[in-house]
């Protein structure tokens, strides 16, 4: 009896791995992720999912069936099957962790700001590293005058500002406040492409 026992369950774990391969080894796989697919998964992909965890497209539907549904929605960027896997893989992670990832968690640079843009530059996707409980100014200068929707979320998934703006004003300072330490991020969307030129935290 006990060695059925140990035989079903090990045939259990057969079924589940070949079930679930991505769930575990998604986080292997997310070191070699670049900030190009990171920042267009986090501009475009990851919005839709972030209310719904465990929505549609589950990790076990396997990449290939995934690979219409982000060609559909990534805009006018071309993507190589090497990065819809890379899309894949985090959409397994924010699905399963319920949180965002991005490759460089360092401090950005203002003469970098175009490493964290879409090629279409309409959207941005920029790591503000740690910041602690307190209030906060995000001072932003953006060379068009253009519509455009600016975020400070944390990698869990929780806002902190929320905001369209339109101005001609090209230097902007938008306050919001940490209640708890958090690993910050800029998400900045537009319809239309425009340039971050400088970005600072007060």
């Amino acid at each position: 009896m006990e060695i059925i026992i140990k035989i079903t369950n090990f045939l259990l774990l057969i079924t589940l791995f070949h079930a679930f391969p991505l769930s575990l080894s998604s986080s292997e796989k997310l070191e070699n992720i670049s900030t190009k697919t990171a920042v267009i998964f986090n501009t475009l992909c990851a919005k839709c999912h972030e209310g719904e965890c465990s929505g549609r497209l589950s990790f076990n539907t396997g990449s290939k069936a995934a690979d219409s549904h982000i060609r559909r929605y990534t805009d006018d960027i071309n993507i190589s099957k090497a990065e819809t896997k890379e899309f894949f893989s985090l959409l397994n992670y924010m699905k399963k962790e319920c949180a965002l990832y991005m490759p460089d968690n360092g401090k950005w640079k203002s003469e970098n700001l175009s490493h964290f843009a879409l090629p279409s530059q309409k959207s941005y996707f920029i790591p503000l590293g740690t910041l602690k409980n307190g209030n906060y100014h995000l001072v932003i200068k953006i060379k068009e005058d253009v519509l455009f929707r600016v975020e400070v979320i944390s990698d869990r998934l929780d806002p902190y500002l929320d905001q369209s703006i339109f101005s001609n004003r090209k230097e902007l300072m938008l306050p919001f406040t940490i209640d708890e330490p958090i690993d910050a991020f800029l998400r900045i969307r537009s319809r239309t492409p425009l340039h971050v030129i400088a970005l600072e935290i007060k």
